[in-house]
């Protein structure tokens, strides 16, 4: 059986994420995604509104990949943005969540202003997931930015979060993106990201990520360790 028929035999269709699909998205996220993921699990993330804002924002882009079954149903997807260096709004965003947020996050409760400061300690101060320098570093305009790739439980281990990344930067390329960046924080979705060529730039142990006590900050990462910063050049 051909690759490209492997899926059609399965009944599974690829297709960028219509916006109207954005409730679904986020019920399959917090289904799948948030239950399994080290640093959500850990901090017990629930269903808040800064969360769907986030993730669901990213629906409406046009980057974004979901896989679904003959009766639509989603059953995996990567979620992504595109970065343009002149876009001040991606900028500013990522200028509040990364300093402002934290900082003012007492407002939203003891819980969110502690996982805000925990996340923020890591994805922006160990792992420097600020993407700002990368367009000179890399000499482009647009990059690729993964917010993340999920299936579901029964089409684990079948090979559809190579196929959904893969197929997220051919789409990559087609929008004009050269570079691909992605924060990889489980053990699979870290094999998937290597084997499809992605260089580790940065890596954090979650052994070694203690607050001032010497207490874990995340406690349930199971048989995920690292946390790490991948970079792909999609020209290659």
């Amino acid at each position: 059986m051909a690759y490209t028929d492997k899926w059609d035999e399965l009944g599974i269709t690829f297709s960028v994420i219509p916006a109207d699909r954005k409730e679904e998205v986020l019920l399959f996220l917090y289904d799948n995604f948030f239950l399994d993921e080290p640093i959500t699990r850990s901090l017990n993330v629930t269903r808040y509104w800064i969360v769907d804002l986030l993730y669901g924002e990213n629906v409406k882009g046009g980057a974004s990949i979901m896989a679904t079954d003959r009766s639509g149903k989603i059953m995996g997807l990567r979620l992504a943005e595109v970065i343009h260096k002149n876009s001040w709004f991606s900028w500013l965003l990522d200028t509040f969540m990364g300093t402002v947020l934290p900082k003012i996050a007492w407002i939203l409760g003891r819980k969110w202003d502690r996982i805000i400061y925990i996340v923020n300690l890591l994805m922006e101060g160990l792992l420097e997931k600020n993407i700002w320098p990368m367009f000179e570093e890399f000499n482009c305009d647009k990059i690729l930015n993964d917010i993340c790739l999920s299936t579901s439980k029964e089409s684990a281990g079948k090979g559809l979060g190579t196929e959904l990344l893969r197929r997220s930067e051919v789409l990559g390329k087609e929008l004009g993106c050269k570079v691909t960046t992605v924060i990889a924080t489980g053990l699979y979705s870290g094999k998937i990201f290597r084997r499809r060529g992605y260089v580790s730039v940065k890596e954090v142990l979650y052994a070694d990520f203690k607050d001032e006590k010497g207490e874990l900050y995340l406690k349930d990462t199971r048989e995920h360790t690292t946390c790490v910063k991948y970079i792909k050049q999609l020209n290659d």
